[in-house]
């Protein structure tokens, strides 16, 4: 048990000096050592051989070793996952994604995110959990990527729907951000109504927030107010140029201080327009 410590912990350091090659040939020697061992807990860390080794492959832009690497990995643990495991097996999913979307492409990535949620929808780890979303998150964000603009709405409704009554901050986020999103697709399916009753839930929703929530709401009332005027609806985007600018005219955001700028833009043209004899 001494020797496997030593041993990951030479690794970890090599890699650390971006010894890559060295990391390797250590990592691939504990493997091969320790791949059928049955003690329990060097069963429970030998995936940090098989992850590292991956990761240092990344690091040397080796992409096509780095997912056989991956590749071993679930082949070898993701018949039995365990709470011990399932950190490790979620970030190479996310990572193996990362990786294929290099290689491979968007698509051929998107089926890769498509199986950590299917994996690990239901772990009863709340970290987990956030991997799952995220991963959610770029399916539909995939499918926006690649015009498939109804595809996108149904795996954001997914996530809407699987995270309804989280309160894990990082999760909320994702759902802020899948409330935009959806909107976007709506708008660009030419379905307005719908897009406005959107993005007013994030309005609704998280309009008393801070930080990158706080940002998802100005986006959705600049989102708004681009709807509202292409319908037309000017009584209705002179308000909502109102509330952008009583709630967010002190930011110090580069986004929301071009969001304030455009609603200052219309409420000036509406006042130019009004004097006009």
């Amino acid at each position: 048990m001494d020797q496997f410590y030593t041993l990951m912990e030479e690794a970890v350091n090599l890699s650390k000096l971006n010894k890559n090659n060295e990391a390797i040939k250590i990592y691939e020697g504990i493997i091969k050592k320790y791949k059928d061992s049955q003690d329990e807990t060097i069963s429970k860390f030998l995936i940090y051989a098989y992850y590292n080794k991956a990761l240092a492959y990344a690091k040397n832009k080796d992409y096509q070793k780095e997912l056989e690497s991956y590749d071993n990995l679930l082949e070898k643990f993701i018949e039995d996952i365990s709470p011990e495991t399932e950190l490790a097996l979620v970030k190479t999913y996310l990572n193996k994604a990362i990786c294929v979307s290099e290689i491979k492409g968007l698509k051929e990535a998107q089926n890769i995110y498509k199986e950590l949620v299917s994996n690990f929808e239901n772990s009863k780890q709340e970290d987990i959990l956030v991997f799952v979303a995220q991963a959610a998150y770029d399916v539909a964000l995939i499918y926006g990527q690649t015009d498939q603009a109804q595809e996108a709405i149904k795996a954001y409704d997914y996530l809407l729907d699987k995270f309804e009554k989280s309160t894990d901050p990082k999760i909320l986020e994702f759902i802020a951000k899948s409330l935009i999103n959806k909107g976007s697709r709506q708008k660009q399916l030419e379905n307005y109504e719908q897009a406005l009753d959107t993005f007013d839930q994030v309005i609704k929703r998280f309009n008393d927030s801070k930080g990158e929530l706080n940002n998802q709401v100005a986006l959705a009332l600049h989102n708004k107010s681009i709807i509202l005027s292409e319908l037309q609806k000017d009584d209705e985007l002179i308000k909502v140029c109102d509330t952008i600018i009583k709630k967010f005219s002190q930011s110090n955001n580069e986004m929301i201080m071009n969001i304030v700028s455009s609603a200052e833009v219309i409420k000036d043209k509406d006042r130019f327009n009004k004097n006009i004899f």
